[in-house]
């Protein structure tokens, strides 16, 4: 018989994000020296049901059950989200990664039997990886079988010239509350020239507009980008504002810091690492609270920084990203997640 992987990795892989972290995450175990197959999840003719949430998810754990049936030999299984451990069940060791829990992230009717199936599924699993130390701290069960290991982030080149005063990204009009956004950038003056990035003009003003928000003045629509050209955006940016109404995890603030623009936020909830430190950054950064008018402050805030304090903010930003590098998070699976899997 062919002789068993490793590790195999059950990815979802949702979105692009998604699909990079378990790339990193099986990049990781092979370099500690084991063998990684990523297994993708498809949900073929079912697709067309994910229209909304509770039937997204149920879609969803169903394909991973039935892609599991046929996973090549192993000696342990990752999980790459906690909706396709719904239904799988592995008879070997295995572990479920996650951004954030249902517990979290389903709130309302929408999605009660996710938070309901959660606690159990949770708790057949050898090894509970959340991508950060928050999302950690909101699960029930504690001890060692919870190892916070996020995402690596890159280091990303500071341009010569930040010629971008404001950046933000809005894939998702809804989550990132473009609105919000840009009805804050109307009140702070329009001060210089504000770039959204993940959505094209059209869909970007059909949304203002349904929210009776106008097309403030200053806004560039940059649309969507391949990955070095949005890499090179950050790097231009003064500021990058977040206005999301809920952050899973937020991998573009991150990154962000780590290009050396100085993070302006709504506190928006949900596991977001990146916003304890923007308060220990720099608090006049992060706006008191959801409203146009904190968000206003805070933008014009963050626009207000001399040179020297944006160098001083960018350095210590960089000691705070440490355990976020990929040399912090590939210690960790050689030296905590491989052996908790039996993988050595």
């Amino acid at each position: 018989m062919e002789a068993p992987v490793d590790v195999v990795l059950l990815s979802s892989g949702p979105t692009l994000g998604w699909r990079r972290a378990d790339d990193a995450f099986a990049a990781q175990v092979r370099e500690a020296g084991a063998t990684c197959t990523i297994a993708r999840v498809t949900s073929g003719r079912a697709g067309v049901l994910r229209r909304r949430t509770a039937a997204t998810d149920l879609v969803e754990a169903a394909a991973a059950w039935h892609r599991a049936r046929s996973l090549p030999r192993a000696r342990a299984v990752v999980i790459s989200s906690v909706t396709c451990s719904f239904f799988v069940r592995p008879r070997l060791p295995y572990a479920i990664r996650f951004d954030a829990p249902a517990a979290l992230n389903r709130p309302g009717a929408s999605g009660a039997w996710q938070r309901a199936i959660e606690p159990r599924a949770l708790a057949r699993a050898s090894l509970l990886l959340p991508w950060s130390a928050e999302a950690a701290a909101a699960l029930q069960l504690r001890g060692s079988r919870v190892v916070a290991l996020g995402v690596p982030i890159e280091r990303i080149a500071a341009a010569p010239r930040r010629d971008i005063d404001v950046l933000a990204y809005a894939g998702n009009p809804h989550k990132r509350a473009l609105e919000l956004l840009c009805a804050a950038w109307a009140l702070a003056g329009t001060p210089g020239r504000l770039v959204i990035g993940g959505v094209e003009a059209a869909q970007g003003r059909e949304w203002l507009a349904r929210h009776g928000v106008d097309e403030p003045a200053g806004l560039e629509w940059a649309g969507i980008l391949a990955r070095p050209a949005w890499l090179g955006m950050l790097g231009r940016a003064r500021v990058f504002a977040n206005a999301a109404r809920f952050e899973d995890h937020g991998l573009t603030p991150l990154e962000a810091l780590s290009a050396g623009a100085a993070l302006v936020t709504v506190p928006s909830p949900g596991p977001y690492p990146a916003l304890a430190m923007a308060r220990a950054l720099a608090p006049d950064l992060v706006a008191a609270d959801r409203s146009p008018f904190a968000l206003a402050d805070a933008i014009r805030a963050g626009l207000a920084r001399s040179d020297g304090d944006r160098r001083a903010y960018t350095e210590r930003a960089e000691a705070m990203l440490v355990p976020h590098r990929a040399a912090a998070l590939s210690a960790t699976v050689a030296g905590v997640v491989l052996p908790a899997l039996g993988v050595t």
